[in-house]
């Protein structure tokens, strides 16, 4: 009996051990390569911010579950010309992009779907810009509804893979939908999913070209968004959101920033002693959360070398620390420096120094346990500055033109920054956090109804 019970356990520790060994690698992660690991890496366990649940379901269990570190295997740069290349890329990064096929919300059976085919400017490469529009079903037209806003979805996945973009989607557009109530603002509101070029096929800036031919089509050619229009984007979709915003500044009114994939800058010195400014992942929230598989560290620096067209070279940086990769290019197209958000506002003509068109509004999303935490937190500072800038060019202007009309001065309408974090890991709050899931999204219907009742009240 006692033979029986100790061969038992011995199976049953085995057994467990085999399980432990299995999650606590995978393929393309940190253990698996020659790199050293940032020495203030927490093993995942460990990370006490976070609920157990979550820690083994987004530490270990999707590492099992989702599959893009397989992609650091596969060649950064792509001549989309040569077609066997694109190819056999395609093909080593197939188990990677298989995300795309776990994409199951039945979006058919909850929303109106209607696909819109952009053609793209001559000399830019790729089949149309297909982005997909969902409406609630059987809303009324547009002509029958015309003040009605217009979300832009960007969907994440390191600018290489479409990942859940049905799923946030369908989660985003049902909770609106559902705080919307008797259907006064959101009846007719568009929600739009830009399929935008993936890299390494498309490297920077095709992607964020894609978005704002998007917006300006919907906008400009489809007549949409006339009750407000709001972008939004989760991940690498978040960074484009930002960009897109930026250099849309006189058509967005709000803007949804969930997790940003944000590259620092850093400044190097080249041999003939010039100061050189290059982009890198590397920081602290990188360091300490090198372990994750949600998402691997070792994927984002692939997926940054793909989106900026860096080519990855055996061997060259194996002594390099995971996550110290940098690139020439700053993926966020000036984003990250508060002074180019006053300089586009600026930029675009005289009168947007009057409290008329303050900065786009913003809803930000950090996560505990998400390596890309301090990069989102680096943009509340940057975004907090330009409108601390934004207050002061308008106070000053809007008090001269006021004092000369003898009108009051303390009407002035400021734009507004609000952040969320969340405890889940990188996108975790949207199955795991349903409160602050509501909560975030009803602080975001609020300010898209502040801007729908400001466009009704103009006509």
């Amino acid at each position: 009996m006692n033979r029986s019970l100790s061969i038992t356990t011995a199976i049953l520790a085995v057994s467990i051990a085999v399980v432990i060994h299995s999650l606590s690698t995978f393929e393309g992660g940190p253990h698996n390569g020659p790199r050293p690991i940032p020495q203030e890496a927490v093993p995942i366990w460990q990370t006490s911010e976070l609920h157990w649940f979550v820690r083994f379901f987004m530490g270990y269990l999707y590492g099992v579950l989702g599959h893009v570190a397989t992609m650091t295997i596969c060649p950064s740069v792509i001549d989309w010309h040569n077609q066997k290349e694109v190819l056999l890329a395609q093909e080593c990064m197939k188990r990677g992009r298989s995300a795309e096929d776990l994409d199951l919300a039945p979006l058919e059976r909850m929303f109106d779907v209607n696909d819109v085919f952009i053609d793209r400017p001559e000399g830019e490469s790729g089949n149309p810009l297909r982005v997909t529009l969902l409406k609630k079903q059987k809303s009324p037209e547009i002509a029958n509804h015309p003040n009605a806003p217009l979300i832009l979805f960007m969907h994440g996945g390191g600018f290489t893979v479409r990942a859940v973009k049905k799923i946030q989607s369908m989660l985003i557009f049902d909770e609106l939908l559902k705080l919307d109530g008797d259907g006064t603002m959101m009846d007719s509101a568009t929600f739009a999913m830009v399929e935008y070029r993936l890299a390494p096929e498309h490297a920077y800036p095709a992607a964020t070209n894609d978005c704002l031919l998007a917006l300006n089509h919907l906008v400009k050619e489809m007549g949409l968004g006339k009750g407000g229009v709001h972008v939004a984007g989760s991940s690498a979709g978040g960074t484009l959101a930002m960009e897109t915003t930026l250099k849309a500044l006189n058509i967005v009114d709000t803007f949804f920033v969930d997790e940003p994939v944000l590259p620092f800058p850093t400044t190097t010195t080249t041999v003939d002693n010039n100061k050189e400014v290059k982009w890198t992942m590397d920081s602290p929230s990188v360091r300490r959360y090198a372990y994750t598989r949600m998402p691997p560290v070792s994927w984002l620096e692939w997926s940054l070398r793909a989106y900026t067209g860096i080519e990855t070279v055996s061997g060259e940086e194996d002594n390099l620390t995971l996550g110290t990769i940098t690139t020439n290019v700053d993926i966020t197209g000036g984003a990250m420096t508060a002074s180019e958000w006053i300089q586009k506002r600026n930029d675009i003509d005289s009168t947007t120094l009057l409290p008329s068109i303050p900065l786009p509004r913003l809803i930000l999303v950090t996560a505990m346990g998400d390596p890309l935490r301090d990069g989102g937190l680096a943009f509340k500072e940057v975004y907090a500055e330009a409108l601390r800038k934004e207050k002061e060019l308008l106070e000053q202007n809007y008090s001269n033109i006021a004092k000369a009309k003898g009108e009051r001065t303390d009407d002035l309408p400021i734009s507004k920054a609000k952040h969320f974090e969340t405890y889940s890991g990188h996108v975790g709050f949207y199955l795991f956090e349903p409160a602050s899931f509501s909560l975030i999204m009803k602080e975001w219907y609020d300010e898209m109804y502040d801007v729908w009742q400001s466009r009704i009240r103009k006509q």
